[in-house]
């Protein structure tokens, strides 16, 4: 199933229907990109594609009563089941001509299916000689049914006769299989054999033996009625039964137990519920069941012919006693644990390694897991050859959760529109699901790019589970590695991602020298005011008009930047990310105490597909780097700003300017410090990451590395930054508001004769400063210690060069 395929029989129903419409343009409409054609336009236009066509209607039907969001693929699955249906129709038709030309089918064919449930013994007195056609067939059938009149007091009508043999009519409906449900149809007889030599009442208990081999209750053999659901069937034997004869039949009653527990799970397979997998492994047992009703007419042959004992019998049903009680162990797990699809293949897989050293049983138990699988492996073919999941009763490994591209986060579509099933993972497939996860979920990028990228080995390739040959590993590893060279292709050339990282990195990471200091020219009178009274709309102007005065217009992707209001500080943001908690959501937290730089950010719309690299959660950690950097730049202006007012003390008395030097002092050791934690964040931090992850991306395979290595550039930024410890950054941020508390009161203070209490007011400054910033060195040493990192030391000893603060502050 794929969209060649699809494309190809959409053309022949184009051009048999007569539209004006070509292939391309009916495919662009399905697309629907820009979501003006609603599903009953689109299922307009397909009945006129399917008018032509002999019950068209029924699949136009189909299209919108499912009122698909992704119109595209609705219309691909839809073609490809069309597709299916005619195959199936022709299938059929081929069937009934060979049936009319009554073919002959050979007796090695018979054979050869047979051999999944052989007994040796009798084989050699197979009635199937040379060949059977299809009347000797029906003649093995009425034979059966033959054998089962003969036990009952009325007949089997007529019409009963012409039914095959796995499906018996009767006045309350049909049933499915012959499981000891007709006493109700057949009064039985009631018969006394005690009285009767060994020698008459064997050939009577021998005749009841057979029927209760296939389902059919006796007078003197019958089931006990189950108090147990799904335990295996007892049987009451009469006592009327010569002792002997007691011993062989109970020996040979488990075979019927099995056969029955076989029998209960073909009937509760057959529902639509029970997907696939057990439609599948019930058409592989049914064949088995043919094959044991085979073995069983023999025997009814060998019996009616007065040339079967109880000890033939015993012998010839011994080879295959343990096949049936494994057959049925396995069908009875399945059923008690409920499984479906991939779990059902896990349960065989597992079953057939517990038999080890049992060869034919796990002959029989591989042919069953390898039909049980087909399915299966269709759907992991359509799923990593096109990124389709087919999958209508949660069978597949792969989980498909519906989501619209426009109106979710591209976080949580790449992340969680696609998941695994832990439970539907095959064993044999456990090592490569995050494989096949991946290459189907590369697949649907590049469809929702609107590129082509059929897999060109799929036409020639039939995806098949076989236990001994595992050749279906390579298949998985050729599609994936062909689904992501071609994602990884897409975005690296055509939507230049590298390009897209150094546009984010030049704004979020202050790259751009002067777009910076222009932006903060511009906006800082509006980052003063408190957060409340801000209008965003005049920061997005003042963004633009940067952006377009500054050398970051020659950046192609500049359009992209936006301005952004956080309804809460840099602490609380990054609690959030801490705690993996939505940082975009809006709060009701108070803002009334927040100023406008606190609040202040900048926002980047990528476009898909990039934005599976560039989305809000990966944004977010940009944002934090960045209004870290962006408050102690802040910060730095501010100090240099009072520097420039201090010059008017050159107008004091050299007596009273005197008095200034220690402020002075105190504004110097303040630009020091945050000039140092501004250099470490960039030169120290910032340059080394980007630089490895530069060079990790020159060597990537896929896009998931991509991802990896972003997040981890991220997260070394992050806490190299030191921004994953609150204590930490609460005493970065406390150290900053010092120093604008204080260039407050320097700003006052120069307007005026110094006194005393200015004196006093810059001493109080120094010994708030010395100690926030001692404190806030003891916390990194204590990191450091715990976690050697060396950009920590390099930090403390940026700041606290010469022991300067440490000796001075302990004397």
């Amino acid at each position: 199933m794929s969209e060649t395929k699809a494309r190809k029989i959409l053309a022949e129903l184009v051009k048999k229907s007569g539209i004006t419409y070509s292939v391309d343009n009916v495919l662009t409409i399905f697309r629907n990109k820009d979501g003006k054609y609603n599903n009953k336009r689109l299922g307009a236009l397909l009945s006129q594609i399917f008018k032509t066509t002999p019950n068209g209607a029924k699949y136009v039907e189909q299209f919108v009563a499912s009122n698909p969001k992704d119109s595209y693929m609705a219309l691909i699955i839809l073609l490809n089941n069309f597709l299916q249906d005619c195959k199936q129709m022709q299938a059929e038709k081929s069937s009934a001509l060979t049936q009319q030309q009554t073919t002959v089918v050979t007796g090695d064919s018979v054979s050869k299916r047979a051999t999944m449930f052989e007994s040796p013994p009798l084989s050699s007195t197979r009635i199937v000689t040379d060949q059977v056609t299809p009347e000797n067939v029906q003649e093995i059938k009425e034979k059966i049914v033959q054998a089962v009149t003969n036990r009952s007091t009325g007949s089997i009508p007529a019409a009963l006769v012409s039914h095959n043999y796995e499906y018996i009519g009767s006045r309350k409906g049909a049933m499915v299989s012959w499981n000891f449900n007709y006493e109700e149809l057949y009064p039985m007889q009631n018969k006394n054999v005690a009285a009767i030599p060994l020698s008459s009442q064997e050939p009577i208990v021998l005749k009841e033996l057979l029927d209760c081999l296939v389902g059919v209750k006796g007078s003197l053999i019958s089931p006990k009625k189950r108090t147990i659901p799904l335990s295996p069937v007892e049987f009451v034997v009469s006592d009327q039964i010569e002792e002997s004869l007691k011993d062989i039949v109970r020996e040979i009653l488990p075979l019927a137990s099995h056969y029955s527990q076989i029998q209960d799970f073909i009937s509760a397979s057959s529902s639509l519920e029970s997907g696939q997998v057990l439609h599948a492994l019930r058409a592989a047992l049914q064949i088995i069941i043919n094959d044991y009703y085979l073995s069983i007419t023999q025997l009814e042959e060998l019996f009616l012919k007065q040339q079967l004992t109880f000890h033939k019998l015993l012998y010839f049903l011994r080879p295959v006693f343990h096949t049936m009680e494994v057959l049925a162990e396995s069908v009875s797990t399945i059923r008690q644990t409920n499984s479906k699809g991939g779990s059902v293949l896990t349960l065989l897989h597992d079953k057939i390694t517990s038999t080890t050293g049992d060869e034919k049983s796990q002959k029989v138990l591989v042919h069953l897991l390898e039909m049980a699988a087909v399915p299966y492996m269709e759907m992991l073919q359509l799923w990593i050859f096109d990124g389709v999941i087919h999958d209508t009763r949660r069978e597949f490994l792969i989980e498909h959760n519906a989501m619209d591209l426009n109106e979710n986060e591209l976080m949580d579509y790449w992340e969680k529109q696609y998941t695994i099933r832990l439970d539907k993972v095959p064993c044999f497939l456990n090592k490569y699901a995050d494989v096949i996860l991946r290459t189907g979920k590369y697949l649907n990028v590049i469809r929702e790019c609107g590129s082509a990228a059929d897999y060109q080995r799929q036409s020639t390739i039939n995806l098949k589970y076989t236990h001994t040959e595992q050749t279906y590993i390579t298949v998985i590893e050729d599609a994936y590695n062909f689904a992501s060279s071609s994602l990884l292709n897409l975005i690296m050339n055509k939507y230049n991602l590298i390009g897209r990282l150094h546009s984010v990195k030049r704004y979020f990471l202050l790259q751009q020298g002067d777009f910076i200091s222009q932006f903060m020219d511009a906006c800082e009178e509006d980052l003063n005011k408190d957060v409340d009274n801000l209008r965003p709309m005049r920061l997005e102007n003042l963004l633009e008009v940067t952006l377009n005065m500054s050398s970051a217009r020659y950046d192609e992707y500049h359009d992209d930047l936006k301005t952004m209001l956080l309804p809460y500080g840099i602490v609380t943001q990054i609690s959030k990310i801490v705690k993996k908690e939505d940082v975009f959501l809006d709060t009701l937290g108070d803002t009334s105490q927040l100023k406008g730089i606190e609040c202040f950010t900048f926002s980047y719309n990528a476009q898909w597909p990039v934005s599976i690299v560039l989305n809000r959660w990966t944004i977010s950690k940009y944002q934090m780097i960045f209004r870290q950097l962006f408050y102690l730049k802040y910060v730095e202006r501010i100090l240099c700003r009072v520097w420039i007012a201090n010059n008017r003390t050159k107008l004091f008395a050299p007596q009273t300017a005197k008095l200034y030097r220690s402020a002075f002092t105190l504004r110097q050791k303040m630009l020091i410090a945050i000039q140092n934690f501004e250099s470490y964040m960039m030169i120290e931090v910032i340059e080394p990451n980007w630089h490895i992850f530069y060079q990790n991306i020159k060597q990537i395979k896929n896009i998931d590395d991509v991802l990896n290595y972003h997040q981890d550039f991220l997260d070394q930024c992050i806490k190299n930054c030191m921004l994953t410890d609150p204590d930490l950054l609460k005493s970065i941020i406390n150290l900053c508001n010092i120093c604008i508390q204080f260039c407050a009161f320097l700003a006052d203070a120069t307007s005026m004769e110094p006194t005393e209490t200015f004196s006093a007011r810059v001493e109080h400054f120094r010994t708030d400063f010395t100690e926030q910033l001692m404190s806030l060195l003891r916390k990194i040493t204590d990191i450091a210690t715990q976690n050697p990192s060396e950009k920590f030391i390099n930090l403390i000893h940026r700041i606290n060069f010469n022991s300067y603060y440490s000796d001075n502050f302990d004397s």
